[in-house]
């Protein structure tokens, strides 16, 4: 039977990739589990430079598992919410986790990312879309709020109204608006999806992992705190970062004009 999440690896760069393509990818209870169970063992690989989240079967993730809610109503299984808030807080935790991973996370979108799905596509630090990409926040159309930390996530993104559009309206954006809006970075052909996030994996293998994780780490917090705060983590984090042995070794090759370590392209 196949996994519903394959795990591959070369040298530090992990892919993941949702391999259930007959419901859609969606956050079943086995993909549940096996992205909870990545996400532990991730978290504390010493080892890990970066990692890579896809899909398969010409879709990302269509979010919830729909079919399964249904069948729990059904079965007497949610009598209120003190049943659905479990299901939430063990959501919460592995994507948590996935989010504030200290490497790049690079989301490659190939086909729908829809509810809770766009919640997962968004917590990638770099999203490259397919050409028949499409991302919807469809939770008003069953009744249910945003979830899968969009709540945060999509107004950083777009602005405030644009993404209370989103929620109130559940359209769907396809890939080239989705790149004017900010959502992704770049489209490309299906054929050059995958192609292109692992060249930026093992572009990004070429960072100072220090300061990598530390830019990751005060700019999530960029827009909580204010400008002082943000300035007294500014000076902590390059205290750091210029007195490692990286910062030494780049103005090093850049003073005697050598190609830098990292050059992203």
């Amino acid at each position: 039977m196949t996994d519903a999440l394959q795990i591959t690896r070369q040298g530090g760069v992990v892919t993941l990739t949702m391999n259930e393509p007959a419901s859609r990818n969606a956050l079943s209870d086995a993909m549940r589990e096996g992205l909870s169970s990545a996400m532990q063992d991730l978290s504390v690989d010493s080892d890990l430079e970066a990692v890579i989240l896809t899909g398969s079967g010409g879709v990302f993730c269509a979010g919830g598992d729909l079919k399964k809610m249904l069948a729990n109503h059904k079965a007497g299984l949610v009598t209120g919410a003190e049943d659905i808030l479990p299901r939430m807080k063990y959501l919460h935790r592995w994507i948590t986790l996935l989010r504030d991973l200290p490497v790049p996370v690079i989301v490659a979108v190939d086909g729908p990312a829809y509810g809770a799905g766009l919640g997962l596509a968004l917590t990638g630090d770099i999203i490259l879309a397919s050409e028949r990409a499409s991302f919807n926040a469809s939770f008003c159309k069953v009744g249910a709020v945003p979830d899968g930390n969009l709540f945060y996530s999509l107004p950083r993104m777009i602005g405030l109204q644009r993404a209370r559009e989103l929620f109130y309206t559940g359209r769907t954006v396809h890939a080239e608006e989705a790149q004017s809006l900010g959502i992704c970075m770049e489209v490309l052909a299906v054929d050059n999806l995958l192609p292109r996030a692992q060249a930026i994996a093992r572009m990004m293998c070429d960072t100072s992992r220090t300061a990598f994780a530390m830019t990751k780490a005060i700019s999530a917090r960029s827009m909580d705190l204010d400008s002082n705060a943000l300035l007294e983590l500014e000076a902590q984090a390059q205290a750091v970062c210029l007195s490692s042995t990286y910062h030494k070794d780049a103005i090093d090759r850049f003073t005697h004009k050598q190609p830098p370590r990292f050059d992203f392209r």
